[in-house]
């Protein structure tokens, strides 16, 4: 009898296998598959032969999948380990089947309806950005109300001046500075600011290389010059000049920029002296005295509220080289409607609006385990924990041994087809084997009870 049950067992374990293998070759493209195979092991009943078992199926979390690219932003892919963590009818699942979308109440949910997991936002403040609440795991949600405009008020406005270009003071009464005949300026810069409106207008800024080390800088907003009444210049003196506006003289305030032998903005103030020690030496890195900002205070056209802006040339230089820009970075923006989402690769998830703003909606985290081979699997690719996998630790991509995340692209399935088709036919092999070791016994049972 032992020759049946030993092949009986056989077959019962190379079923077991061909079973796995048909469940690899059926899901090889299904997001977020893994790879499964069966151990199998020998059995000895008292020292007797037993035949064999199967001792564990085990999926292959090592190997990546097939990244697939879409173009869909809430297509993500883990490049890397980890699982993204998934609500799911009051129980939390655990997947790399990255692909996303947005329902009805704007939740990031799978094809299941099951909620993707990550940090929540805090509330902001007036006049500030929201930041990651970190520790606490909720529901990713976008939130897709239209923004309002917001009144431009500061310029990071940084580049280098040449040292090298001619020296061009200006016009001398009665004659004019007209912004239209480029010989009479070295350089001019255009920023695109807003009012509270969200109207956009243009603030340019004509340079003169007045003297060795020594620049004059005029500013107009949609062609009009400002005067020296709308001007602020760390309490230095605002010069004047006569401007030709469309044939009308207009007089424009000038503000005097200089710099040192290193080629280093020096304070507005020339008369500035920084506190004696231990106050912070001024320095043209983080102006810590605001030295090296300039005020603008404009009404323009459109219907907007007043503006006033801060321009903070502070990281601003003079060198040989030619004129460059380092930073031209307004804040301010027109209302926006919402256009979509974006997801970086750190897992922060932003709305994003017509106007190109986004907007800070929550944190991917993603899940690891001590022992991944003792998750459950369940239905739709997911998995659960157990007390052999351990409880899932949370982190945020991009850190540890966690991966980092790519929008646009889902991970397939890890399987490889030609190796699963190389294992269907050892197992039907296998299976033709067993079978033929049960037909023998059989054959010899039969010779023996026809003897007998």
């Amino acid at each position: 009898m032992s020759m049946f049950n030993i092949g009986l067992s056989g077959l019962k374990s190379t079923q077991t296998g061909l079973e796995v293998t048909s469940n690899n070759i059926a899901n090889s493209s299904t997001s977020g598959y893994k790879t499964a195979s069966a151990e199998f092991a020998a059995v000895y009943n008292g020292g007797q032969r037993g035949g064999v078992k199967v001792s564990d199926i085990k999926e292959d979390f090592v190997t990546g999948g097939e990244i697939v690219r879409t173009g869909n932003a809430l297509d993500i892919t883990i490049d890397g380990q980890g699982f993204f963590a998934i609500a799911e009818n009051g129980r939390t699942a655990y997947t790399q089947a990255g692909q996303f979308s947005l329902d009805a109440n704007l939740n990031i949910v799978n094809a299941n309806g099951g909620k993707l997991q990550g940090y929540g936002v805090s509330e902001a403040e007036e006049g500030g950005d929201p930041t990651i609440v970190p520790g606490v795991l909720t529901d990713l949600k976008i939130e897709g109300a239209n923004i309002p405009a917001k009144a431009t008020d500061e310029i990071a406005f940084n580049g280098n001046l040449s040292s090298a270009s001619d020296v061009i003071t200006y016009p001398v009464a009665p004659a004019t500075f007209d912004p239209t005949d480029g010989s009479q300026y070295n350089f001019s810069q255009s920023t695109e600011v807003f009012d509270s409106l969200g109207n956009s207008h243009v603030m340019t800024q004509y340079f003169n290389h007045t003297a060795s080390n020594e620049w004059q800088v005029m500013y107009f907003v949609d062609g009009e010059p400002l005067p020296a009444a709308a001007l602020g210049a760390a309490g230095a003196a605002i010069g004047n000049q006569d401007v030709d506006v469309n044939g009308t003289t207009v007089t424009a305030g000038v503000v005097t920029v200089a710099f040192d032998a290193d080629g280093q903005m020096s304070p507005l103030d020339p008369g500035f002296v920084a506190p004696v020690p231990p106050a912070v030496a001024d320095n043209n890195t983080d102006d810590p005295y605001d030295q090296r900002e300039v005020s603008l205070s404009f009404t323009a056209s459109g219907g907007g509220a007043p503006m006033q802006l801060t321009l903070d040339m502070a990281k601003t230089t003079q060198f040989g080289s030619s004129f460059s820009m380092y930073e031209n970075d307004a804040n301010g923006y027109t209302s926006g409607s919402f256009s979509g989402v974006a997801v970086a690769e750190d897992g922060k998830v932003y709305a994003t609006f017509t106007n190109g703003e986004s907007k800070l909606q929550g944190q991917v985290v993603l899940a690891s385990f001590a022992n991944v081979n003792g998750l459950e699997a369940g239905d739709n690719t997911v998995w659960y924990e157990t007390q052999d996998s351990g409880a899932a630790l949370y982190g945020e991509p991009d850190s540890g041994a966690i991966g980092k995340l790519l929008s646009g692209s889902f991970m397939g399935s890890n399987v490889d087809i030609s190796s699963q088709l190389v294992g269907l036919m050892s197992f039907q092999q296998n299976y033709q084997a067993n079978a033929k070791t049960i037909s023998s016994a059989d054959e010899m049972m039969q010779i023996l009870f026809s003897n007998t």
